[in-house]
């Protein structure tokens, strides 16, 4: 009669929940809507975001690699500014293999490791090699004719090597209190190497709260609100939201609904789960970024509402195993876990979608490196901005990409 008494511990029963709903996360493939929906895009006159408390010893600032390119879309058109995932910034080292594709080992039997391969950190260094040395220290008006003119070159070259340089970003993770049913969201800007960035703005405001109220800003019980106002800003000819000022609330917990506010907190989602590498059909992430070197990214073309398919300009073998795909909802699909490039660009109709125009029919729910900002905050920025000094050229890996602006976003 004793196993008909009731079972007060319901923590195993919890955690069996919980696991089951991951796998369910892990095994669905993951919409459009869905992943949107996981951004955070400030472009209302007024925003409100919560910054929620970092899980599981990470940060409540992390730091990320992507790089910002020219990509191919719809029509064949250029697409400026496209955010693409870095590999060798971002993923752990890989084992290095010799040239029959076996395990390097070092003279302690261990295996060598190299950073991830990213062909656009490649050709960010190939570009910046065909520059010529000049005399280390030589100024400009020290020059003589000759060396003014290889100079000039160098500074052609370097701007050229600069755009496929990956480019430092902040991602934050909280809560849109203007669309709460989306659940966690992620927050990410570009560093700003002259100090007037969303960082810049960001870190004094949550540096005043916690001095003022002596409380940690993303405390679930105590912590606060921010209050974000944009404005257009012109940038090359065009214009683009831009933070004009940010302030904090006062005190306020996550949310009423103790329910409600631990879904929040016991999220699992990471920044690693939004912002993904792009991929397309038939191919991986790594031939994704060499098309987009070759400048020849793949795209889904939809000018022609009676023949959308996918583009893979100059690999016509690509375009057509991309076009003949298995479609049976990703049934028998070897790649059916993927999420294409596409797939952040057209929903279920063939319909663009974007952070601007998602609406609530289009949202579902969905389920490393970083700046420390919640034990405590110092006079120190975290910035590791590097002289823009076009006149020296260093080692390229110190440059870091910080001679780039935070617009676009």
């Amino acid at each position: 009669m004793e196993n008909l008494q009731p079972n007060n511990d319901l923590n195993a029963l919890k955690d069996m929940f919980k696991d089951f709903q991951n796998k369910q996360k892990k095994t669905g493939r993951r919409t459009s809507a869905e992943i949107l929906a996981k951004y955070f895009v400030p472009r209302n006159t007024k925003e409100t975001f919560r910054i929620l408390p970092p899980k599981n010893g990470r940060k409540h600032i992390e730091e990320a690699f992507f790089h910002v390119v020219t990509t191919l879309t719809s029509g064949g058109r250029k697409k400026f500014g496209t955010i693409i995932y870095c590999p060798r910034h971002n993923d752990p080292p890989v084992e290095k293999l010799d040239a029959k594709g076996n395990p390097v080992f070092d003279e302690k039997g261990k295996p060598v490791t190299i950073p991830a391969p990213c062909p656009l950190c490649d050709k960010y260094k190939t570009k910046l090699a065909e520059q010529k040395p000049l005399p280390k220290g030589l100024k400009k008006e020290e020059m003589n004719p000759t060396q003014l003119k290889i100079k000039e070159e160098n500074d052609r070259i370097y701007k050229e090597a600069v755009a496929w340089q990956a480019k430092k970003f902040y991602i934050v993770r909280g809560i849109d209190r203007g669309v709460e049913k989306d659940g966690i969201k992620f927050w990410r800007f570009k560093h700003n190497f002259r100090n007037q960035g969303t960082l810049d703005k960001l870190l004094p405001i949550l540096q005043d709260y916690m001095a003022n109220n002596k409380a940690d800003f993303s405390c679930p019980i105590n912590g606060t609100d921010l209050s974000i106002t944009m404005t257009d800003s012109e940038f090359n000819g065009k214009t683009y939201k831009a933070i004009s000022a940010m302030t904090y609330r006062g005190k306020s917990p996550l949310h009423t609904d103790k329910i409600v506010a631990e879904q929040w907190l016991e999220d699992d989602t990471t920044w690693r789960d939004v912002f993904l590498p792009k991929k397309a059909p038939g191919i991986t992430p790594l031939q994704y970024l060499e098309l987009v070197v070759e400048g020849n990214s793949p795209y889904w073309d939809d000018s022609d509402q009676s023949n959308k398919r996918w583009v893979f300009p100059g690999h016509p073998e690509l375009e057509e195993a991309a076009n003949t795909r298995n479609r049976d909802l990703g049934a028998n699909d070897e790649n059916e876990n993927i999420e294409y490039a596409s797939d952040l660009d057209v929903d279920n109709n063939g319909a663009k979608i974007t952070a601007k125009n998602m609406t609530q029919e289009k949202v579902g729910t969905f389920k490393d490196d970083a700046v420390d900002v919640g034990a405590s905050i110092s006079d120190d920025d975290d910035n590791d901005d590097s002289s823009d000094d076009s006149e020296n050229y260093t080692d390229p890996e110190s440059q870091d990409g910080d001679n780039f602006d935070d617009l676009p976003f």
